[in-house]
């Protein structure tokens, strides 16, 4: 179990090293055009990624972060990305209070709302939405990671490392005991579920 979770923390490792440099890089790009035409928006997109890089850096260094610290690191993300797209996409987030304590291994359902963003939203013409729900069941703990982009496709390798990786984390955290499916949007995109025992 110990090699699982070691093995699991440097697939987390290796995540972030391939899918933050293409955010920031991006990123960087969208401040440096934002400095002249418009700085004040410039100024809250540097806010968000300090917020981000913050969050990230400190997720590295525990084992398990609340509900409510991932879901405010998925809050500082997704702001970032709005800031980039503009009008093309739009977030929510339901967190019910008593779920905020709730115990999740860090950074856990990032890779899910990058796919989100990178497969299903970005390829898309005219405006997406994500929504992120956590919820209680009887002895377990939903969330579900919705978007109305053009869904995942068979040639996205990347989106299938980091569902993959995902399925791994759970299961070497988990066992068995949790669960990530994955299925089509009845109105468009996909729906992403992660269940964890309570």
């Amino acid at each position: 179990l110990e090699a699982q979770r070691l093995a699991g923390e440097s697939q987390l490792r290796l995540l972030r090293a391939q899918l933050e440099p293409h955010m920031l890089f991006n990123t960087l790009a969208n401040l440096r055009s934002l400095v002249d035409v418009d700085p004040k928006r410039a100024q809250v997109m540097i806010d968000r990624v300090i917020l981000y890089l913050r969050g990230t850096l400190a997720a590295s260094r525990q084992e398990s972060v609340t509900l409510g610290q991932e879901f405010a690191q998925l809050s500082a993300y997704l702001e970032i990305m709005a800031l980039r797209m503009g009008p093309r996409l739009s977030f929510e987030f339901a967190l019910p209070q008593p779920l905020e304590p709730f115990a999740v291994p860090p950074m856990l359902l990032q890779p899910l709302v990058e796919n989100a963003i990178k497969h299903g939203i970005e390829p898309k013409i005219g405006p997406s939405a994500i929504r992120v729900v956590a919820q209680a069941g009887p002895g377990f703990v939903e969330i579900v990671v919705d978007d109305t982009g053009l869904g995942l496709r068979d040639n996205a390798t990347d989106a299938g490392y980091g569902v993959a990786h995902v399925r791994d984390r759970l299961r070497a955290t988990y066992g068995e005991r949790a669960t990530l499916s994955l299925d089509a949007n009845p109105g468009g995109g996909t729906r992403a579920v992660v269940r964890i025992p309570a």
